[in-house]
């Protein structure tokens, strides 16, 4: 049996899922035959160096590689991969309808801008967002129409979401075969979770286990799973959410391939509960078994 790990694609996440792609390559070589595949356009040349028994460990990020495309592709071809399947990845992926479920299932989330944000009613600031993009790109945060402008040319080509701002702390609940990790709270020192906060270091910090106080924690736990099982996913996710500054959670979406880049929540998450980085690695890789 040999690891392939996949990376790269053709989304805006490319470069962050070259680094997840790396982390893990120099993770499962440490006890498995292993290859790394740094795809573009064709994700079918995967058949050609796959055999039976052998595991795809997808660490694509946004695109094809998490919109449920690739994963239709494994299905159709009997290959074993990582992570959850083509339908849930086809929702998840889609702001819009994971927000809906949530919202179903007793969490609140951001409501979405339908009238012009430019009238004199309509308050702001409020946020565009691409739909299925993640990684903060597409992200911004409008209080003028010259903000808007930038925000759509910059967005052009993306189907966008036009959302209320929501004020307050930035969590993240990660969730690894059906158990809830640690919730991480994220604090950029800009103020706002954008891509350099994200991808360069030092310019945030954590707070794990993020402190919400015991009511919050167990809420925040218990309907991330829901919505973990509620969408169909499998193996692993994470969940990003607001802690309003009255302290009301707000479901954002959930990632069904998080970051495994030295920077990424999920690793930080599992370490804390007591799981390095090369034990998480090997989890997943289990779990392919359970799918």
């Amino acid at each position: 049996m040999k690891i392939i790990v996949i990376c790269g694609g053709v989304s805006s996440e490319k470069e962050v899922s070259v680094r997840s792609g790396m982390a893990i390559l120099a993770s499962v070589q440490k006890k498995y035959n292993a290859k790394i595949l740094l795809l573009e356009n064709d994700y079918k040349i995967v058949k050609n160096h796959y055999s039976s028994g052998d595991i795809v460990f997808n660490a694509l990020h946004g695109g094809y590689g998490e919109s449920g495309e690739i994963q239709s592709f494994f299905e159709s071809q009997e290959i074993d991969f990582t992570g959850s399947g083509s339908e849930a990845c086809r929702i998840a992926i889609n702001k819009k309808k994971s927000k809906k479920i949530a919202s179903r299932l007793g969490i609140k989330c951001p409501h979405e801008i339908q009238a012009d944000p430019f009238s004199k009613d309509f308050n702001k600031p409020f946020i565009i967002k691409p739909n299925k993009e993640g990684s903060s790109v597409g992200f911004f945060i409008i209080n003028s129409k010259k903000e808007m402008m930038k925000a759509m040319k910059s967005n052009k080509g993306n189907d966008v979401i036009l959302e209320e701002f929501v004020s307050g702390r930035e969590l993240t609940v990660s969730i690894l075969n059906n158990r809830v990790l640690p919730i991480v709270e994220i604090i950029p020192e800009s103020g706002i979770y954008d891509y350099e906060s994200k991808y360069s270091k030092g310019r945030t910090s954590y707070k794990i286990p993020a402190d919400i106080g015991l009511d919050v924690d167990s809420f925040l736990k218990k309907k991330s799973l829901e919505v973990f099982n509620a969408i169909g996913c499998r193996g692993y996710a994470r969940i990003d959410c607001i802690l309003s500054e009255e302290n009301i959670p707000y479901f954002l979406e959930i990632n069904t391939s998080p970051g495994m880049t030295e920077t990424s929540l999920f690793p930080k998450s599992a370490n804390q509960a007591g799981i390095s980085f090369d034990k998480l690695i090997e989890e997943i890789i289990g779990l392919k078994d359970k799918n």
